[in-house]
């Protein structure tokens, strides 16, 4: 065992030492802890907001002071772009994003009254370590979802958020993100993906109406779909069960769109049904491709065939998105649409920005909320896939 080895662990023995095990809050708690592990003076932890533009402190006891803006801060910096930041004012403070696999959860500040220059060797280790354990004790305690809330939640919206996957995960291969708006009061639209073995399964959702209602339909459909991908049940099977499903259980006068599928990471083979929903984009090279097309089958609740089930060989370094139509029929004070223009166009400059995924859908959500001005009139949902290759 070197040193280095030596020292990493017993900075892991001490970390569990603190009281984890007697209360799920006590988590909540670690940031002290690891700011002595790591030979700052203090350490503060701030959990991400529903609509990920805010940062709130949060320690055993709860929610600490006001929400901080991730825009034109430092913190929203080292947030946004994954990076830790040093801010050398007196005391230094280190802004340490706390990522879940490829998911931002929060910020991890620690403050230094002196500071020699260099980020402490065993920082990456220990935070590691810490966000596995925020991780695995915030399901035992609302303290962690409280923290999310920078504004009331609606109960409608408080489904929606606990079905959902993480926001976004990449592998070497594929980068998927997503995300809700208006996120506190999201209504009938919803999305889903698994990475199982060699394929991205992917489903996005957007019921008819508003409110309880349409979250009830879209839960329906999110959840029916899931049980066929974990069934192993083929794409056009899926559909059938879906459409019986809503018709069934809401009556003929309630309808889901979507779009349904998968991608083969290997091949780079994207397969999609389409209920009635509006088409993807696609980016390549850099450029906007189009949408891409399947002839449309009913919406799920209306019954019909199959219309088609349509396959787009994708190359290294497309991006395709999932998105519903209240992103493109959002509208500005002045009545003028978002349109799919501005979409495209924003699209195309992340991708020549290098803007990864999760980063890319946050963008593109806050700017769809900045661009109406006075709240969403509708559910705008995206699910955006990068093929890596």
């Amino acid at each position: 065992m070197t040193p280095a080895d030596g020292e990493f662990e017993v900075a892991i023995r001490r970390l569990l030492r603190a009281p984890l095990l007697v209360s799920p809050a006590a988590a909540w708690g670690l940031a002290d802890e690891v700011a002595s592990i790591l030979g700052a003076t203090c350490g503060r932890l701030y959990v991400a907001d529903y609509a990920l533009r805010r940062l709130q402190e949060l320690d055993e006891a709860g929610t600490v002071n006001d929400p901080r803006d991730i825009a034109g801060t430092l913190a929203g910096r080292a947030f946004t772009s994954g990076q830790v930041l040093v801010s050398e004012s007196n005391p230094t403070v280190l802004s340490v994003p706390l990522i879940e696999g490829t998911e931002r959860i929060g910020l991890l500040e620690l403050e230094y009254g002196t500071w020699g220059g260099e980020i402490p060797p065993l920082l990456e280790p220990i935070v590691a370590v810490l966000v596995l354990m925020l991780v695995s004790k915030r399901r035992y305690s609302d303290q962690w979802v409280r923290a999310r809330r920078s504004q009331p939640l609606s109960a409608a919206a408080e489904i929606q958020w606990d079905l959902l996957p993480p926001l976004s995960c990449s592998t070497r291969e594929v980068a998927v993100g997503g995300i809700l708006e208006p996120a506190y009061a999201i209504g009938g639209d919803s999305f889903d993906y698994a990475i199982n073995g060699r394929s991205l399964e992917f489903a996005i959702v957007d019921a008819i109406g508003h409110g309880m209602s349409a979250v009830l339909m879209s839960t329906a459909a999110i959840s029916s779909l899931r049980h066929a991908r974990r069934s192993g049940t083929d794409v056009e099977t899926t559909y059938r069960k879906v459409d019986e499903l809503i018709a069934t259980q809401f009556g003929e006068c309630y309808y889901v769109t979507g779009q349904m599928g998968s991608l083969d990471v290997p091949t780079g083979v994207l397969t999609w049904l389409n209920a009635g929903h509006v088409p993807p984009m696609l980016v390549r090279n850099g450029t906007y491709a189009g949408e891409l097309t399947c002839a449309p089958s009913k919406p799920f609740g209306l019954g019909g065939p199959v219309a088609e089930v349509a396959r787009e060989n994708l190359q290294r370094g497309d991006r395709v998105l999932f998105y519903t139509d209240g992103i493109t029929e959002s509208r500005a004070p002045n009545g003028a649409f978002f349109g799919q223009d501005r979409l495209a166009d924003f699209l195309v400059r992340a991708t020549l920005e290098r803007v990864p995924v999760a980063e890319t859908a946050r963008r593109l959500s806050e700017n769809v909320v900045e661009y109406v001005g006075e709240g969403l009139k509708d559910d705008a949902t995206l699910l955006l896939i990068e093929y890596l290759g």
